[in-house]
């Protein structure tokens, strides 16, 4: 039995359901936080033992396995992953990635290329300095104003072209790691008081970012969900097969 396991998660409200309570239910838990691009090196590294990875990585990374049941998800709009376009659709030529999120950035990509049947190249956000359009995600897209061209909501976008929901994310470990079942029992117990702190998380996230705390609280309970059904579990895999992953 270790003496300590670190949970890693990503510095955005949507994660704060899913880690906020984690220390008060195991004294061996450490939270860390670290942009989503880096949990998957802070997992291999030794750095945690449990992060919050986007999908993307843990398609790309056959030695991490999910912690079965939760994730970050949406079924319909959820706000805070945009598309935010400089210019109509038809006319986006170049696309600047997040640096935050390669799920995102993926996301962005298939449903140009595959759903609104446009040709388009997508940049690191530092090689543009006008991009037709920019993915922009986590609360920096919540609080931003809309675009000059419109905002795409890109959870909605996959809705309607899949009927079916998007999982963003999911917490993951190396399956070599000996203490799984535990740390999904963690997790488990962890969402459950995340959960039933919505009020307190929204208050919180209103007080630092501005907005309403009705705002943030509907933001996480209605254009967020975290328990993965079936449903989800099929969005996922439609996801990972429209990758080629």
């Amino acid at each position: 039995m270790k003496e300590e396991l670190i949970f890693a998660g990503a510095p955005y409200s949507n994660s704060a359901p899913l880690v906020d309570k984690l220390t008060e239910i195991d004294p061996r838990v450490r939270v860390v936080n670290d942009h989503p691009s880096c949990l998957v090196r802070d997992l291999n590294a030794g750095r945690a033992d449990v992060a919050l990875i986007p999908v993307a990585h843990l398609f790309a990374h056959p030695e991490l396995t999910m912690l079965e049941g939760l994730g970050v998800a949406a079924d319909g709009p959820v706000k805070s992953v945009l598309l935010k376009c400089s210019k109509k659709m038809g006319q986006i030529k170049t696309v600047a990635r997040d640096p935050a999120s390669a799920t995102s950035n993926a996301l962005a990509e298939l449903l140009l290329t595959k759903y609104f049947r446009q040709k388009i190249e997508m940049l690191d956000f530092q090689a543009v300095e006008q991009p037709d359009a920019a993915v922009v995600i986590g609360d920096r897209a919540l609080c931003a104003a809309p675009a000059p061209a419109g905002d795409i909501d890109l959870a909605e976008a996959w809705q309607k072209w899949t009927k079916l929901p998007f999982v963003f994310a999911v917490w993951a470990v190396r399956r070599d790691f000996p203490e799984i079942e535990t740390v999904t029992q963690i997790a488990h117990k962890a969402y459950a008081a995340g959960f039933r702190a919505t009020e307190e998380i929204a208050e919180r996230y209103a007080r630092k970012l501005g907005g309403s705390q009705d705002f943030w609280a509907d933001y996480l309970d209605h254009s967020i969900h975290y328990k993965l059904d079936a449903r989800d579990m099929e969005g996922l895999e439609r996801f990972k097969a429209l990758l080629g992953a």
